[in-house]
């Protein structure tokens, strides 16, 4: 993991710290950890997804190249965990038709939610091509839900191929004031020659610009999943894959020969440990260390935090490991939080057949939420 080329949190984005803050409570529940976490990731993804893209798109590689980002909100091996998936592309890409997420073997996945079942949340933002103006998806309005895959059967065929699936996710927000109601279809692997990289299989086709209000086009998308995913019981490193179809120019149909794929990296094992020492004159010093793999991870960005507060922020060195030094006036509990999105200089597997274009994007990215520590007054 440490050569990976990090693109750390945007330090300038006040909704990111903002949410840190609600991340730091000390007596948060499992599940309510579990919901900032998300909630977290999802900022960090937005505030680094256009750096992401610049880092690409400043490269050789040609225009069209989405990023695929994935990200796991626990990465306990066999533990259920909430999954973030979504593309982000630059201004400039032509429009994206197609997407297809394969999440890697040993991911279990449950598709027996009952129709009407939210399972989760969306946001992005959406470019209007006749006016340059851009949207926002709100999360708070912006829901993925599950349907009845009987109700699909042509639409599904005209975007997969296939008329009906294990299962139909619907995906509803809002653009310039219509509602739009995307299908995710999604099935098991089981087959050959899929399954030999994947264990779920996740399709959606996105609307416009063409015949879209006010040409459309959706430049990031991240969608989340609860109550899923199971992680695979290895501490292995997990390869997320996407395949990108784009629009023929101009054009509302999907040009096939164009499509290019994106890899996203997560690690198997995230580990950030949090310590206080006391020291005299009512000073005490917050130290840790961030393992990423079992190996010590250098540049990410650690803020501590008192309650919603954040007090400090430190960056880790060479060894993964960071200190700070803080007075203390009476007993005080910290919390240290890291996130990260960077890319990879280059795809670690060999692009899919399904990818004309071969692979031209990869990510990786992670959270973590230290233990608690408690800072006494020395006198």
């Amino acid at each position: 993991m440490s050569a990976i080329l990090g693109v750390p949190l945007n330090p300038a984005s006040k909704t990111a710290d903002e949410l840190r803050g609600a991340l730091a409570v000390p007596d948060l529940a499992a599940e309510e950890r579990k919901r900032f976490m998300k909630s977290f990731v999802r900022v960090l993804i937005a505030s680094g997804a256009a750096l992401v893209t610049l880092a690409f798109t400043g490269s050789a590689w040609a225009a069209y190249a989405p990023s695929l980002i994935a990200t796991s909100i626990d990465n306990a091996p066999g533990k259920p965990t909430t999954v973030l998936l979504g593309h982000v592309q630059s201004v400039g890409d032509d429009p994206t038709a197609i997407d297809t997420f394969y999440a890697p073997p040993g991911y279990q996945a449950n598709l027996a939610q009952r129709p009407g079942a939210k399972i989760g949340d969306l946001s992005g933002d959406v470019i209007l091509r006749e006016s340059g103006a851009h949207v926002a998806i709100k999360e708070s309005s912006s829901h993925v839900v599950v349907d009845d895959p009987a109700l699909y059967t042509a639409q599904a065929l005209l975007c997969t191929g296939q008329a009906l699936h294990e299962a139909v996710w619907r995906a509803d927000f809002d653009v310039a004031g219509a509602p739009q109601h995307v299908p995710i279809y999604v099935d098991r692997v089981t087959t050959a020659p899929e399954n030999a990289f994947a264990s779920v299989k996740m399709q959606l086709c996105l609307p416009g610009p063409v015949g879209a209000p006010s040409g459309a086009q959706v430049l990031y998308l991240l969608f989340d999943v609860n109550r899923v995913f199971t992680n695979p019981r290895g501490f292995a490193p997990r390869l997320w894959r996407g395949i990108f179809t784009p629009y023929l120019a101009n054009s509302a149909t999907p040009n096939q020969a164009a499509a290019t794929e994106g890899q996203a990296l997560l690690p198997g094992k995230v580990s950030l440990k949090l310590s206080a020492k006391r020291l005299r004159r009512g000073r005490a010093v917050l130290s840790g260390r961030l393992l990423v793999d079992g190996r010590p991870f250098s540049g990410a960005m650690v803020d501590l935090y008192v309650g919603r507060r954040r007090v400090a922020r430190v960056m880790t060195k060479a060894n993964g490991r960071f200190s700070v030094t803080k007075r203390v006036r009476r007993t005080t509990f910290y919390r240290s939080l890291v996130a990260f999105v960077g890319d990879l200089d280059s795809c670690p597997a060999a692009p899919l057949p399904a990818a004309p274009l071969g692979c031209r994007t990869a990510t990786t990215s992670f959270g973590a939420v230290s233990n608690l520590a408690t800072a006494r007054r020395r006198r």
